[in-house]
């Protein structure tokens, strides 16, 4: 739950779905790339790369906010025997993002996006109760997650719907996602009233921090692809597939 809380911040993007009357071109940071050409790959990736730093200042064209940092009014997380509510988030890292890989393989139609970050921290005020494997957790206060050397692997199918004169893309729903961090750091202020039992469950929660996250990696897993979609429909669902590449 915490990578999907953290993916969570990092790609809280909602997209709104473009009419047949608004197409729009690719935005100026973005290069548009030959489709037959023999460096279409490294094109792409370098495109993405380019344009990145511009994402992240932020583009109210394309329903993108600025992300240094990150401010997110608040995440609910409900899994069944805990309740978490965070509120007043600011996010900080994402400038230091970086894109792997980023391949389009318009024969068979498919998207993969590899990136990595050194460090992404979440600041905000928190409310927890309940359990997590039979740990109980209660509290409220200030809380710090911070995950260190992220990376993310993100690959979807998709197809071309008509929207008038335009066709456009649209992801499908089967898609796969991964991730591998270096380590994943918690600190839940004022957890249980700030007595000793807190420290000492902020203590576990930093020891066991791998069995958390395996333990409910399929719904880590399900929210990220929420997520992933969501960002890339920012761009997707505006720009008529014709004006995506020469």
């Amino acid at each position: 739950m915490w990578t999907a809380l953290i993916v969570f911040f990092v790609f809280g993007l909602t997209s709104k779905i473009v009419s047949a009357s608004e197409p729009k071109n690719l935005p100026s940071y973005l290069t548009a790339c030959k489709k037959d050409a023999p460096d279409f790959d490294a094109c792409c990736l370098s495109s993405a790369r380019a344009g990145l730093p511009s994402i992240i200042n932020g583009d109210k064209e394309y329903n993108i906010p600025n992300f240094k940092p990150l401010k997110v009014e608040k995440v609910d997380i409900k899994t069944g025997t805990l309740n978490l509510l965070i509120e007043d988030i600011n996010l900080w890292g994402l400038d230091e993002a970086d894109i792997k890989d980023f391949k389009v393989d318009l024969k068979n139609n498919k998207v993969k996006i590899d990136f990595h970050c050194p460090m992404i921290k979440i600041l905000g005020k928190y409310q927890m109760d309940g359990k997590l494997n039979l740990l109980a957790l209660k509290g409220n206060g200030d809380v710090n997650l911070t995950l260190e050397e992220p990376d993310f692997f993100f690959s979807t199918s998709y197809k071309l719907i008509k929207k008038g004169d335009y066709d456009y893309v649209q992801l499908e729903d089967e898609n796969d996602i991964s991730y591998d961090i270096q380590h994943l750091y918690l600190n839940f202020g004022n957890l249980f009233n700030g007595n000793e039992l807190g420290k000492t469950t902020n203590e576990f929660l930093n020891k066991e921090w791998k069995s958390i996250i395996e333990d409910l990696n399929p719904t880590i897993k399900t929210t990220i692809k929420t997520i992933a979609v969501s960002i890339i429909n920012g761009f997707i669902t505006k720009i008529p597939y014709q004006n995506l590449f020469l």
